[in-house]
């Protein structure tokens, strides 16, 4: 896989408002890593032809057929996962499905993968709330995202993406605790749109690949 050629004619339309940050780490994955790459994904595709909530588990899905590597996709309901499973059975070879809890599933990462850091962390999981005057379940949201981010600090590679779906919301968004903790930590914001996206510290080559490869 030599470009995003494939990326920018089949999605460019249908992702709408996250197109520009899922391709702007797709370039970036490309630079940094080789077939052995690895993508931990929280929350999963849950409907099909659900662009609008980002169509995230089948776009890592294509993505690692035609470039190699293992996406590791977890979701606290089993309905969910089952319905995850049949929507992208034709990428399979290169998706572990796991129900449970993200962040146990992070935390237990360093046992359960022990020789596998994770390159590009997507973070989805936990419905973020629309409905004004709900700034508990607006928190909620926040900082189990955080807690998902500090599980995975450890496991992640010198070179790791993390992408943050949900942040052009009212409140700050999903990521807003997470952002602010990878500020602290010396991260590089490489994009920050309706997701966030950001570059681990001695990551060199943070800023955002030209569209034209």
């Amino acid at each position: 896989m030599k470009d995003l050629a494939w990326f920018e004619r089949a999605y460019q339309a249908r992702l709408g408002k996250r197109y520009r940050t899922f391709r702007a780490a797709f370039a970036l994955l490309l630079e940094r890593t080789g077939p052995n790459r690895a993508i931990v994904e929280t929350g999963c595709v849950r409907e099909k032809n659900d662009y609008s909530a980002g169509y995230s588990t089948v776009l890592f899905g294509e993505f690692l057929e035609r470039g190699g590597g293992r996406l590791f996709t977890v979701d606290l309901s089993p309905h969910n996962m089952a319905l995850c499973r049949r929507i992208t059975r034709r990428y399979k070879r290169w998706i572990s499905y796991h129900v449970g809890d993200s962040i146990a599933f992070l935390t237990a990462w360093a046992m359960t993968q022990p020789r596998v850091e994770i390159d590009f962390l997507y973070l989805d999981s936990f419905d973020y709330e629309l409905e004004p005057n709900r700034d508990a379940a607006r928190e909620a949201s926040q900082l189990h995202c955080l807690g998902e981010l500090d599980a995975a600090l450890p496991s992640l590679a010198a070179h790791a993406l993390v992408l943050i779906d949900d942040g052009d919301l009212p409140g700050g968004g999903k990521p807003r605790l997470a952002k602010r903790r990878l500020a602290e930590l010396g991260w590089t914001c490489v994009l920050d749109d309706y997701q966030t996206l950001w570059s681990a510290p001695s990551a060199s080559g943070a800023s955002i690949p030209s569209s034209s490869g």
